[in-house]
């Protein structure tokens, strides 16, 4: 055994100099053109695409290296694909506000860089085994789906091949706080009913044992290179392969020698894979099953659940205690409900699965029928989204690593005490225990409020950051902030008190304090996808300081054009100013070239001119809009009431702070807003923070000051 651990030890050095090993690191800000390869699916944003990738060459040097590719929104490469590109070298992101290394995330898997396109087009496509795995994979998503778009599309590829990339941000959400987000991985779950259905397949046809067994193997390892490998999918490929050649050679089976195997050829491979949150979720689950599962079902007979649904119960009740503490060290909360979400799912798991290998099965031969299974699958994939979302929407769907602490020393003090004191004594402590917990609540009281549940809709909500700018966009699909008022409004900490974590893009107006200023907390103490900015030079310093936070974060910045639209789900923001050929300096006024944008969401439009006044924006905007936000906090604008009058406005929300030195807003500007007809007209500085809601019809704006506005759908 010394002798073993010695040449596992060694073994698992060399392993990680390899894996340590990059040439690329020394060209560390270099740009060049590079030939790669897609190896793992990739995922699109409205703003980005990004994938795991290796290098073929780069410049004239040729070299064999695993990367991300860092790719220009619009076209998605498919897995497989060769790409040419034109391309910089940069170190990954370290960790986030949210928590999130992108360096350390990477460097367990081998990649040490990040190659950042502003370019790329496909040369062709990769061959070998990996390129028999993609294709195999192409057929298989065109068949298992067939005829299916959309969401349902989406859920059947993510439930039978683990490929999330077709759900919405917002759902891939209610799956982790519903606590269903395994059924999104390949797990074991997935190679025991394809051995099954394999198996069955043969039996059925006649097919003798021996040869059903030597079928099974090969479609597990078909399986393998399809999803890619994934801890889960190894672990339970291995099981699955052992257990077929257990048979073939007429041995035992020993479940714990699968398992143990399964580690082994993963920690061979990668030795990180130790430390992935992947590989310990999925041993410890299986570890649980092993374990836990048939002293809970014992001692669920006594309970009036019924038969069918107690080895459900057992199994989630043990995955979910057994794996909680590891998903609050490693994502820092954990679901609440996970024994409820897969008690009302489960019973529906293995009939997606089974439903959509049969469409594989049956595609090639007949096609209408293979659509009338996929239909039916779609209809389950459903029926599991309904069930992710309707319990990742409960109040304290998910209880972070903060409060999971404290009921365990809670819950750790209360169970000791009988032990530790004499009887009498007893009383008096819980007595002092539930007063001091009270009375630490009552103090901590606003940490136990509950976030604003995710809008259904669009939510904008203009924040009061005083004498500045900082409007956020909300959709389910995510968040858009548009600039970041100036320093001592904090707009980061109300972001977070507003339960948002992540920006999938900063809108940097123009480089002026009260609009830029909490720009760089924003980027540093919140995860953000992309910054699009103005590209107006010199301005305040608080401008520059951003720039530098972003490339510190490793955040991507792009200049705003006119025509660009950025699109998050149903919500696009559509750039109207300013034009390419726009001076961008801030030697004349930046308010001129300042970013000017109309938000979209249905039939519900919104008008954010940052500091752009009515000349700029008279020749800009030329329909009718819902909702108007007044330019440069409500200063003097000649133009004003022409532009009210083409715009037709209801609400009109002026960004301004109380008793400012400018005298904003202006008497002729509240003139103007009041003569306007049927137009309601909000302040921050005397309604506070503003939210309007939107179903992409109807508009309901409400402020802490103020009555609420209902404007009805007219469509």
């Amino acid at each position: 055994m010394a002798l073993f651990v010695l040449l596992g030890l060694a073994l698992g050095s060399l392993r990680l100099a390899s894996l340590d090993r990059s040439s690329l690191v020394a060209h560390v800000g270099e740009s060049a053109s590079v030939r790669a390869v897609v190896t793992g699916a990739p995922r699109a944003s409205s703003y980005a695409v990004s994938a795991p990738g290796q290098v073929e060459r780069f410049g004239r040097a040729s070299l064999r290296e695993r990367v991300w590719l860092a790719l220009p929104a619009g076209r998605t490469p498919s897995i497989g694909a060769v790409l040419e590109l034109s391309a910089q070298v940069e170190l990954p992101a370290g960790p986030g506000a949210s928590g999130f290394d992108q360096r350390a995330w990477l460097a367990r898997q081998g990649i040490h860089v990040v190659l950042r396109a502003s370019s790329w087009r496909r040369v062709g496509r990769r061959g070998g085994i990996g390129g028999f795995g993609d294709r195999l994979r192409e057929r298989l998503a065109h068949d298992l789906a067939l005829g299916l778009t959309g969401e349902r599309r989406g859920l059947v590829l993510g439930l039978v091949l683990g490929e999330d990339e077709g759900l919405s941000p917002g759902l891939r959400q209610s799956f982790r706080r519903s606590g269903l987000y395994h059924l999104l991985a390949v797990s074991g779950q997935n190679i025991a009913f394809l051995v099954a259905g394999v198996l069955g397949f043969a039996w059925l046809c006649g097919i003798p044992r021996r040869l059903g067994e030597v079928l099974a193997l090969a479609t597990i390892v078909a399986y393998v290179l399809v999803v890619g490998w994934q801890p889960s999918v190894i672990r339970a490929a291995v099981a699955g392969a052992l257990a077929s050649l257990a048979w073939l050679a007429a041995r035992p089976r020993d479940r714990w020698y699968f398992l143990l195997l399964g580690a082994l050829t993963l920690l061979v491979w990668n030795p990180r894979s130790l430390f992935d949150p992947g590989f310990e979720l999925s041993f410890a689950a299986v570890i649980a099953i092993f374990v836990t599962v048939r002293p809970l079902e014992h001692l669920l007979e006594r309970s009036p659940l019924p038969a069918f649904l107690r080895p459900v119960i057992a199994v989630s009740l043990a995955c979910s205690l057994v794996t909680a503490p590891i998903m609050v060290f490693q994502f820092g909360n954990v679901p609440v409900y996970g024994v409820l979400a897969n008690a009302a799912v489960e019973p529906a798991v293995p009939f997606v699965l089974f439903l959509g290998l049969t469409c594989a099965l049956v595609a090639p031969i007949s096609s209408p029928a293979a659509q009338a299974l996929a239909f039916l699958n779609g209809l389950l994939g459903a029926y599991i989204a309904f069930w992710a979302r309707l319990i990742g929407a409960l109040p304290g769907a998910q209880v972070s690593r903060a409060h999971v602490s404290r009921l365990l020393l809670v819950t750790f003090l209360l169970a000791i005490w009988p032990f530790l004191l004499k009887p009498r004594l007893r009383r008096l402590l819980v007595l002092t225990l539930i007063m001091l917990i009270s009375l630490w609540g009552w103090q901590h009281r606003p940490q136990f409020q509950l976030f604003p549940a995710p809008p259904n809709g669009l939510r904008i909500t203009f924040l009061d950051v005083g004498e500045g700018d900082s409007t956020l966009l909300q959709t389910k699909d995510g968040a858009v902030l548009v600039d970041a008022g100036p320093p001592e409004a904090h707009v980061a900490a109300q972001l977070r008190r507003l339960g948002v974590r992540r920006i999938e893009a900063l809108v940097l107006s123009h480089p002026h304090r009260d609009h830029v200023g909490g720009a760089a907390e924003v980027l540093s103490r919140l995860d953000v996808g992309l910054v699009l900015d103005s590209g107006i030079s010199g301005g305040d310093n608080e401008e520059k300081v951003a720039r530098a936070e972003a490339r510190k974060r490793g955040v991507s910045i792009r200049l705003a054009r006119a025509g660009e639209d950025l699109r998050l789900g149903d919500l696009s923001l559509h750039i109207l100013w300013p034009t390419g050929n726009v001076v961008t300096s801030a030697a004349g006024d930046a308010n001129e070239s300042a970013i000017v944008a109309i938000a979209s969401y249905g039939s519900t439009d919104v008008l954010l001119p940052a500091d752009a006044e009515s000349p700029l924006t008279l020749p800009l905007v030329t329909r009718p809009l819902e909702v108007l936000k007044v330019a440069h906090h409500g200063s003097s604008d000649d133009g004003l009431a022409q532009l009210l009058e083409r715009v037709q406005p209801q609400i009109a929300v002026i960004s301004v702070g109380r008793d400012n030195g400018y005298g904003h807003p202006t008497p002729s500007t509240l003139a103007a807003l009041n003569a306007a007809p049927g137009l309601s007209v909000f302040r921050t500085d005397l309604d506070g923070r503003v939210v309007l809601e939107s179903d992409g019809c109807a508009i309901t704006v409400r402020a802490q000051h103020a009555q609420p506005v209902f404007l009805p759908c007219s469509g």
